[in-house]
């Protein structure tokens, strides 16, 4: 990682990576329907130096892990998700919660039914909602200025592509366990195609599942809007909007999972912006289809159905993995630069970018099920969370 970021800033630019965690937990009998605590939790975090704060989220009983943007860099910011997703079970379980999960989907972690093209009225229909929670990663890049250079001019969009084409050959770096697979299902296999907004394909845009935010989110609100000027019942009288400092392209395909590593997501996104970077240096950046009103053309495209294999793709994510090879060339891009400032060759060197390839092909090797010939992976043990 840090070879990448030191490479980034030879250009004369500086990463910016944030991170977004989604989660759940089954409150204990003593808690009854009481909400969490998010103010004192939030408070112990601050105590714990996490530079991020947890809120509640969308679903019953779902939490967000919000990281605050506080000027860390990329290796500090992932140290923060990784102590956090080590930390917040137990911590969570002290202001009463019974269970924790950081997963992928929280089978039947709701009930309810929303009323034919609303987007906000549920009918009495009471069935269960499978609720999916994601890992969202954000990238931004800072000029020698400290100025957003996502807001405006073509380099935001030839990152955003570029991601586009690299994350289905290295899904499984986001998609790191089987039922990561099965939540991109939920819509279309579990009939949820009306409750759920989250994605299920790579796609992009600003309301994509890799979706660059300049004026308009996922949801075309307006971003970057403050609140200037609020009256003794907290409502906002007026407000400021400054999208050009929330500007930012949001990966927001990752599976929330306790095999997600942090470190390893944050080395692609800066190889990512190398490689697009090293390209424009060289001119030898391919050009962006556009449509009529000039926004950035990309076809959607499906992902792999599971991470081992099925019989609709038999490889499986891993496969895809383990035939590419664009990882390990930006990292030893990002390496030559270290080589020649030590005045080594390029033979004196380790080959880290195949190293951690291996290193991430055997711990999903070793987690590999016994039975991965196209069997659907059963549903986990917690459906009883809502109950």
């Amino acid at each position: 990682m840090t070879l990448l970021d030191t490479k980034v800033r030879s250009y004369g630019f500086t990463p910016v990576v944030h991170f977004e965690l989604e989660g759940g937990f089954k409150p204990s009998a003593k808690m009854g329907n009481k909400q969490l605590n998010f103010s004192a939790i939030n408070q112990a975090m601050a105590k714990l130096n996490l530079q991020a704060e947890l809120k509640p989220e969308y679903w019953q009983n779902q939490w967000e892990y919000v990281s605050l943007f506080e000027g860390q860099s990329p290796l500090t910011e992932a140290n923060n998700l990784e102590k956090a997703m080590q930390i917040l079970p137990s911590l969570l379980k002290q202001f009463g919660a019974q269970d924790v999960y950081i997963r992928p989907v929280i089978w039947a972690g709701d009930k309810g039914s929303l009323a034919t093209g609303s987007k906000a009225i549920f009918t009495d229909k009471n069935r269960d909602i499978h609720i999916p929670n994601a890992v969202q990663l954000n990238l931004s890049l800072l000029d020698s200025n400290g100025d957003n250079l996502m807001a405006d001019g073509p380099l935001a969009e030839q990152i955003q592509h570029r991601m586009l084409q690299t994350s289905y050959d290295c899904c499984c770096i986001f998609l790191p366990e089987e039922e990561a697979y099965e939540r991109l299902k939920l819509k279309t296999v579990y009939g949820l195609t009306d409750e759920l907004s989250s994605p299920d394909n790579l796609s992009g845009g600003h309301q994509g599942s890799i979706a660059l935010y300049r004026q308009w989110g996922k949801h075309n609100q307006p971003m970057g809007v403050e609140a200037l000027l609020v009256d003794a019942q907290q409502n906002t009288l007026t407000t400021h909007q400054d999208w050009r400092k929330t500007a930012r392209i949001e990966h927001r395909i990752g599976a929330a999972s306790r095999y997600f590593s942090p470190h390893l997501n944050v080395v692609y996104a800066l190889a990512n912006v190398v490689d697009v970077l090293h390209s424009r240096q060289k001119g030898a950046l391919m050009p962006i289809g556009r449509s009529g009103d000039n926004q950035q053309i990309y076809p959607s495209r499906d992902l792999p159905d599971s991470l081992y294999g099925s019989a609709t793709f038999p490889g499986g994510a891993l496969s895809l993995f383990k035939q590419n090879d664009w990882l390990g060339q930006m990292i030893w891009l990002a390496q030559s630069d270290h080589t020649v400032a030590n005045n080594k060759s390029s033979s004196e060197e380790q080959d880290i970018g195949s190293e951690l390839k291996q290193a991430v092909i055997d711990f999903y090797e070793s987690k590999r099920p016994a039975d991965t010939k196209g069997a659907s992976p059963s549903k986990p043990a917690n459906k009883h969370f809502a109950s």
